[in-house]
């Protein structure tokens, strides 16, 4: 007899599938949250102190009341091309590399210029502040493929007659994370624009899928005792949806000691997401006939299979973290500016259901310089670092559910190259050309997987002022 109980025990464990991963951030930032979120940033990636370009609403909100009175705007796409690959020594190879066409951002400012003993800005922006794209593995990844082969091992440990190997897994994973948000806020400069602070706050509604379809083959040599074929298939497709939304508020503040240097400060409190999961569809199916050898078996193993691919109604947490930043920007000469920043990512704090403890507090360390080759042409060039602050036990576990996990979206520490320009169209009218690469360092685990990941970028962006 089938022992049911214990089958359904032992798939809760199996088969929380490899797409729980796969949304994440696909580029600068931390877990989730993308740090590049305009073209000028991808040319200058240490803004936390810039005062020119409507998009310092995200780095720099408090910078807005020292732009100078008028209407500035800012609007900027971005295209990623994502290439990740995992390889098992001695083993199999899994690749993907679906790009991420349009990353699109928008950004105003109104100056108000002097109000009473200071000036006034208000800003407005609206982007997509964390996801960022998706991400397709058409033949799998590394714990898609233990998972296949996890289901046949556990047939045969619930009931000996069911004793299975696999012979072949081809599952496709896919899944998408898009976290779409507006804000709206206001800054005031003070003391003659030697300081200037910021309130704002932005609503941020997260949507992500998962889907898995594909099938596993299968040999269980009992079936031959009953005159049936050992070999046999089972066929997955399952596909989800979850969505939440939360408030983010934010805090700026602004020196500036001597006029050459501008040294910014921003606080993004953690964004409360609670997500809640749609099953869009959900079908499980295998072409043998066990019913000979363990009453009952062909329904419980589809049935089983299905209800822990099953995630219609629940709900869990998965907070975006608190951010502290602050950078410096210095004038060294008219032409030339340089700048240097810090943000922090309060990862291991964050509320994602446990999933935080696989993590301490992160980090990214930016170096960029902006030089006016002529009136109308400024180029800039940029270093980004991050630190995903990634515990070993992440990338180390055994765990059949923290490999298909991690193998969606392997958690990496990076390091970022960027370069671009800004022309003067027209006066006031600025246009911004620029790339970037990232490099993922990579990580090989104690099971001797290794982990890759590259990202090419070209954004492009306008600048106006009214």
């Amino acid at each position: 007899k089938l022992k049911s109980e214990e089958f359904m025990k032992k798939f809760s464990l199996l088969l929380t599938l490899a797409i729980m991963m796969v949304g994440s951030t696909v580029f600068a930032g931390s877990i989730d949250y993308l740090s590049n979120q305009s073209a000028k940033y991808i040319m200058n990636t240490a803004s936390q102190a810039r005062t020119d370009g409507a998009d310092i609403v995200s780095y720099n909100p408090a910078g807005t009341a020292l732009m100078g009175e008028g209407f500035f705007l800012d609007v900027s796409s971005q295209t990623l091309l994502k290439y990740y690959e995992e390889s098992v020594d001695g083993g199999d190879t899994y690749k993907q590399s679906e790009p991420t066409l349009c990353l699109p951002n928008i950004y105003g400012v109104y100056n108000f210029g002097q109000m009473g003993p200071g000036k006034l800005a208000a800003f407005a922006n609206a982007g997509i502040p964390a996801g960022g794209g998706s991400l397709v593995w058409d033949d799998g990844t590394v714990g898609s493929e233990m998972a296949g082969q996890a289901i046949g091992a556990y047939l045969g440990s619930v009931n000996a007659a069911l004793a299975t190997t696999t012979t072949d897994v081809n599952l496709k994973v896919e899944g998408s994370s898009v976290y779409y948000a507006i804000g709206a806020g206001a800054a005031y400069s003070f003391l003659e624009d030697m300081f200037s602070a910021s309130l704002s706050a932005k609503y941020v509604m997260a949507k992500r899928t998962g889907k898995m379809s594909g099938s596993a083959d299968y040999n269980t040599a009992a079936l031959g005792m009953v005159g049936a074929s050992t070999d046999w298939t089972m066929e997955i497709d399952t596909e989800y949806s979850y969505d939440a939304s939360g408030i983010t508020p934010v805090i700026g503040f602004d020196a500036k000691p001597v006029k050459e240097l501008t040294i910014g400060v921003r606080y993004e409190f953690e964004t409360a997401l609670e997500f809640e999961y749609d099953q869009d569809s959900n079908d499980v199916s295998h072409d043998a006939n066990f019913g000979a050898l363990a009453p009952g078996a062909d329904a419980l193993i589809d049935g089983g299979v299905a209800g822990m691919l099953d995630k219609d109604g629940i709900k869990a947490n998965r907070n975006l973290p608190a951010i502290l930043s602050f950078g410096a920007e210095y004038a060294v000469m008219p032409e030339l500016s340089v700048s240097a920043g810090t943000n922090i990512y309060f990862v291991g704090d964050a509320d994602m259901e446990g999933y935080e403890d696989n993590f301490g507090t992160g980090y990214e360390i930016s170096l960029g310089a902006i030089y006016k080759v002529m009136e109308p042409l400024k180029v800039g060039g940029t270093f980004l670092y991050t630190s995903q602050a990634a515990k070993s036990d992440l990338i180390d576990s055994t765990d059949l559910a923290s490999v298909l996990d991690y193998s969606g979206n392997p958690v990496l520490d990076s390091m970022m190259f960027g370069l671009g320009a800004t022309y003067t169209v027209i006066p006031n009218l600025d246009a911004t050309l620029s790339f970037a690469w990232t490099h993922y360092l990579p990580e090989e685990s104690e099971s001797n997987v290794t982990y890759e990941k590259n990202i090419y970028m070209i954004a492009l962006g306008v600048g106006y002022k009214m």
